[in-house]
């Protein structure tokens, strides 16, 4: 071992990289298809983007200025949106930073962080970042929670469980009492309800009863800003506190916060593409239905988790690759057949329904 290697923490010298999806530039020269061609379904954006009204808004922003440490115009403007107190809420670059100061705050060396498989691969990427022991529990063959074996697995040394809801890859939604039994074990519980405002179905209720819980929600997918990187957290005020205490103090750029405030602005018209989106993912869903060798699971937000009979997720990721459709394929034994298609425009739609027409009659064996 080299002498810096050796001055490393030793837990962060086997983190294995976080796998994000692709740049565009580097999914061209990987399949040698023009990047305007390409069609990204890989990452629950949405295709429409944003709205011109937030477009328009960045320009003028004062870029020589540092944002507001506080980041009192941004928590009014969710608080507002979420119709709770601004001092119940934390904005952060992306879920992910929340993730991540979530861990900062209750882990200590050798805790354990629950989460439930497959799901959301931030969770034990940033717990081991935090040198905890993810401690990881199989759903079930519906994808349901298994609430016995989470509880089952809970020990002192057990500080954060995550819960994904909608669920990313599998799209379903945890069940209320489900949420009620792990909150009762006193246990953090951090619900991440990223795509809430495809499911329109929140725990956001149960704040004002459960001091552990917190709810993560993020602008990323339904917003179109995912460029941006703006996710936020709202909990208990003792937590919230904290969590503004550790954060980065200007982690939230002025173009992020303006667009954040004028999105809110412009809800209606947001949610007007995120109709449309869901209109896609339903017709997809119905197209798959007739489908000998192909299956879909319930989903409540803007992705469909689907299952190919002879397939590997591999090869049917390459199939649709080939095409110019980019998907999110798995190395889980559990999705070892399926992949992960996010829902795009219409014509996105077409294509892609037309490459699952072509391997139904097994034209790519």
């Amino acid at each position: 071992m080299d002498n810096i290697s050796k001055k490393i923490r030793k837990h962060l010298r086997i983190v294995k990289t976080y796998e994000g999806v692709d740049s565009n530039t580097n999914l061209s020269k990987k399949s040698g298809i023009p990047t305007k061609n390409l069609i990204r379904l890989n990452a629950n954006e949405n295709p429409y983007g944003t709205i011109s009204e937030v477009k328009n808004s960045l320009q003028g922003i004062a870029l020589h200025e540092y944002p507001d440490p506080e980041q009192k115009t941004i928590r009014k403007a969710i608080s507002e949106y979420v119709n709770l107190p601004d001092n119940l809420i934390i904005a952060g670059a992306g879920g992910d930073e929340i993730i991540d100061l979530i861990l900062r705050l209750f882990i200590n060396e050798k805790d354990e962080v629950i989460d439930c498989i497959p799901t959301f691969g931030m969770y034990n990427f940033a717990a081991k970042l935090s040198n905890s022991s993810i401690v990881s529990i199989p759903r079930n063959n519906n994808w349901e929670l298994d609430i016995k074996k989470i509880i089952s697995k809970i020990t002192d040394k057990t500080k954060v469980i995550f819960i994904a809801s909608p669920n990313n890859p599998t799209g379903n939604l945890a069940q209320e009492d489900q949420i009620i039994d792990l909150l009762e074990t006193g246990i953090i519980v951090c619900l991440d309800e990223t795509y809430f405002e495809f499911s329109n179905f929140s725990f956001l209720h149960l704040l004002s009863k459960y001091n552990n819980l917190i709810i993560i929600r993020s602008f990323s997918k339904w917003a179109g800003i995912a460029g941006l990187r703006v996710g936020y957290a709202i909990s208990s005020e003792i937590i919230t506190k904290h969590l503004m205490d550790i954060k980065q103090p200007y982690n939230i750029n002025v173009a992020a916060e303006n667009a954040v405030i004028q999105t809110l602005n412009y809800k209606d018209k947001l949610f007007e593409n995120v109709k449309k989106l869901m209109d896609e993912k339903i017709r997809l869903e119905e197209h798959i239905k007739g489908c000998q060798n192909i299956t879909s699971f319930p989903s409540q937000a803007n992705f469909i988790l689907c299952k190919f009979s002879g397939f590997s997720s591999e090869k049917i990721y390459d199939i649709f690759a080939a095409e110019g459709i980019f998907t999110r394929k798995f190395d889980q034994k559990m999705l070892e057949n399926c992949i992960r298609i996010s829902a795009g425009t219409p014509e996105q739609t077409d294509k892609v329904i037309s490459v699952i027409n072509k391997i139904e009659k097994s034209n790519y064996i």
